[in-house]
């Protein structure tokens, strides 16, 4: 989709500024979702210059402000990202778009993950949610029960936590929203990590969950299932094995300019000193370097046994002492 949309704006030239600035605007928004940063910045930007050419300062100047707003947040520019999403939350509801509502409040919730502010981020996400039921939008349902999944982590109401993501999860396969259950699995994995010591229930998420992620062509929430697996294998004692997928999930990392925030950072920290204690400094640096390597699709296939369809799922584990909150791509997650 993206090589048409490019095609299509160098043929048509020709086109009105308002047309031009629609195809950007699609543009930018894969461009974010793919985390091509520089690209999303490039197409909105050029959409909202063609946008005001042509005097369009409703619906589709929101939309390309809240895809800016999103690079800066990507980017660490929390006070830019700030200015960008409200001027987008603004124009909807000067024009009465509340369709897309839900979807600017979550991303200023994002923001106030990332400003570590967890009671605005609740409010906000219950703000989006409460808005997200009354229009029926499933997508943003998804994801807001998700990201206050998160939350809810970060407060130590762990059962909670786990109510909203197995809500997100079959509200998501229901709909056969595989972007958002990619999402939604993520959080339920580490949750049955950390939480409950389930080390059967969060393989079964996280090789559920790189399957979507190869078939989605999703390569950060991938960088982030290859990590929880690594933690797994580490908590399991097989240093070998969790150095190798540290390392590939460091790799992935760096090739889609993905970073962690400090907290999250700090969650994987005892399992990485574990694989480290237990390789010693040689073997760990030459098992990263190897791990490194395969981050390939194929390659990573074909080393971790990914099964060519995702596993069934089954009943809820029993409770499990209470562990270390695990982190999440969730809670900055994307539309």
């Amino acid at each position: 989709m993206q090589r048409w949309l490019e095609q299509a704006l160098t043929k048509d030239s020709q086109a009105s500024a308002a047309a031009r600035a629609k195809a950007l605007e699609a543009l930018a928004w894969l461009a974010d979702v793919q985390y091509d940063m520089d690209r999303a910045e490039a197409a909105a930007e050029e959409g909202l210059r063609l946008s005001e050419e042509a005097g369009i300062r409703g619906s589709l100047a929101a939309s390309l402000r809240n895809i800016l707003g999103d690079v800066a947040l990507t980017r660490g520019d929390h006070e830019r990202a700030r200015e960008l999403l409200e001027e987008s939350l603004a124009l909807r509801q000067k024009v009465g778009d509340r369709r897309f509502v839900p979807r600017v409040l979550a991303f200023l919730g994002n923001l106030s993950i990332e400003q570590e502010d967890y009671e605005q981020a609740k409010e906000l996400y219950e703000e989006s949610l409460a808005l997200a039921r009354d229009l029926g939008d499933t997508t943003a349902l998804s994801i807001d029960l998700g990201n206050l999944g998160y939350i809810f982590l970060l407060e130590g109401e762990h059962e909670r936590a786990m109510t909203l993501f197995e809500e997100a999860a079959a509200l998501s396969r229901e709909r056969k929203h595989r972007s958002m259950l990619v999402h939604a699995i993520d959080n339920w994995g580490w949750a049955a990590l950390l939480l409950r010591g389930d080390y059967e229930r969060a393989k079964v998420m996280y090789e559920e969950s790189l399957v979507l992620c190869r078939e989605l062509g999703e390569k950060v929430i991938a960088s982030e299932r290859l990590e929880g697996l690594a933690c797994l294998s580490a908590a399991e004692g097989e240093a070998e094995r969790a150095a190798s997928l540290f390392g590939a999930a460091e790799a992935l990392r760096e090739a889609v300019a993905f970073r962690h925030s400090p907290q999250e950072d700090a969650w994987r920290e005892p399992y990485l000193l574990m694989t480290r204690s237990r390789q010693g400094e040689a073997a760990w640096e030459e098992a990263l370097t190897q791990g490194g390597g395969l981050w390939d699709w194929r390659k990573l296939s074909s080393t971790l046994s990914l099964p060519r369809s995702p596993p069934p799922q089954g009943s809820r584990p029993a409770q499990r002492p209470v562990g270390i909150p695990p982190g999440s791509h969730l809670g900055r997650m994307r539309y």
